[in-house]
């Protein structure tokens, strides 16, 4: 009889939260004898991953200065949990219910910290989100290519990939990092059980390892060699150490194999984009694994396809792109409008941005994803929330990606009203009559707290100025 143990891929893009599988998450095959299904998640996954009876910890949002998070799905919905991450690595829970996630994007233009790690405490139960800063176990930059952690009673385990040569595991004692193995590479998972620490590693030539330490940092034995890659790894109920960040030897998907406990290593299952991190829960004897690069409908563009999924129709919409007659580059975009969403988890255009996209029947006319970040003194970047963090406003001269503008303000009178207006100069908004209809979408989350206006009438419609220098939809 075969037993039907489930592999999990948490690549999850928001499509699986409409209820429409996503044509990607079909592709990943696992081996006889297993399942593979999907689990949503509301934004791009990023970092690590754990879970805890009915509740799921996972890291989300694009990599760069303060723009990753770490929310939780439960029963209430989803809760952020943290912010102002730059780059996430492995997370660890212990039975007190603090979650430690490390950072490596210290290094990163504007990061206000990183490149350590982080203590979440309350992380199963908290309904307000802690900022990264000042949540540091150890000093910020004190690990500055931080790659994955392990609990050792009240120590913590974690990778430094810093490199040929330079990777090593530190120990993490009352603030204090001391080194405990020395001479890797690009090291990868750490994993503690009793006294026994594995370490994967990849060398110089990008090929991977899997080695067993004492908790005191004394070598034991080489477990594997010669793996196609290493990024996490994870121990099941069988003894098996399942390692994701392999690849078949095609090169043609990313693969999760089994290292049995005699040495023989199988596949477990293929089809990820790219295999990163993940969590054995012996309780369902399931694995959940995280994959970095989905598409999430097969269109070529990995995980920013859904900019809206369970959102409403946008009231009182109106867009209007001007310069149309003139070389790209000079293009105006004003787009407006009303929505009313919820307000859980709390709106937060600073922490997460906002996605504007506008599209005709040949594509994206514009589809900018406003990243978050308190604005810089110097460069006048960013956004700027009022006192009662009711209304946030974002500059950029420049423009991003020809947006100059975005103010977004939440009702006092009415819950979860949400009036915006997106203003852009200097762009490259081009289209023309023969490519109408147009929609555009407002999203300050992808999943319901967004909404998207169809502008192919009968009412609202769009039209033309008569130089066609000009289209105003309403």
């Amino acid at each position: 009889m075969v037993t039907h143990r489930t592999v999990i891929a948490a690549a999850l893009t928001a499509a699986a939260i409409a209820g429409r599988a996503a044509p990607g998450v079909a592709a990943i095959t696992p081996a006889a004898g297993w399942t593979a299904y999907a689990i949503a998640t509301p934004a791009t996954v990023q970092g690590g991953i754990v879970r805890a009876g009915n509740a799921i910890l996972v890291g989300q949002g694009a990599f760069g200065a303060g723009l990753q998070s770490v929310v939780r799905i439960d029963g209430s919905g989803v809760t952020t949990i943290a912010t102002g991450f730059n780059s996430l690595g492995g997370f660890a829970l212990d039975a007190s219910g603090t979650l430690y996630v490390v950072d490596n994007g210290g290094e990163l233009p504007g990061a206000a910290t990183g490149d350590t790690v982080f203590a979440i405490p309350n992380a199963l139960t908290r309904t307000t989100a802690l900022p990264a800063l000042g949540a540091e176990v150890a000093p910020a930059g004190s690990i500055p290519s931080a790659q994955d952690v392990a609990l050792d009673g009240s120590d913590l385990i974690v990778s430094d990939a810093a490199g040929p040569g330079a990777g090593r595991v530190v120990r993490v004692s009352g603030g204090v990092v001391t080194d405990l193995i020395t001479g890797l590479d690009y090291t990868a998972g750490v994993s503690v059980a009793g006294s026994e620490l594995l370490v994967g590693n990849v060398d110089g030539s990008f090929v991977g390892s899997l080695a067993e330490y004492t908790t005191a940092g004394s070598f034991v034995t080489m477990r594997a060699t010669g793996l196609s890659g290493n990024y996490a790894h994870a121990v099941d109920n069988d003894g098996n150490v399942l390692i994701t960040g392999g690849f078949t030897d095609d090169f043609s998907s990313s693969t999760v194999v089994a290292l049995a406990p005699g040495g023989g290593i199988t596949e477990r299952a293929r089809g990820f984009v790219f295999s990163t991190e993940l969590f054995h829960d012996l309780v369902r004897d399931e694995t959940l694994v995280l994959d970095v690069g989905r598409d999430s409908d097969a269109d070529g563009i990995c995980n920013a396809d859904e900019a809206c999924v369970g959102g409403v129709t946008l009231v009182k919409p109106r867009l209007q792109l001007r310069k149309l007659d003139t070389p790209v580059g000079d293009d105006g975009l004003t787009f407006r409008g009303e929505l009313t969403i919820p307000t859980m988890p709390p709106l937060d255009p600073v922490a997460h941005g906002v996605r504007v996209v506008v599209e005709d029947s040949t594509g994206p006319v514009v589809d900018a994803a406003i990243p978050g970040g308190l604005v810089d003194p110097l460069t006048k970047i960013g956004w700027k929330p009022n006192q009662t963090a009711t209304a946030w406003t974002y500059t950029n001269k420049t423009g991003y990606q020809g947006i100059t503008r975005v103010a977004v303000k939440l009702s006092s009178k009415v819950p979860g009203l949400v009036t915006f207006r997106v203003v852009g100069k200097k762009g490259a908004f081009a289209t023309t009559a023969a490519e109408l209809p147009l929609t555009a979408t407002f999203a300050l989350r992808p999943a319901g707290q967004c909404g998207t206006a169809d502008f192919s009438g009968p009412a609202p419609v769009c039209a033309f100025n008569a130089k066609n220098s000009s289209l105003t939809c309403k």
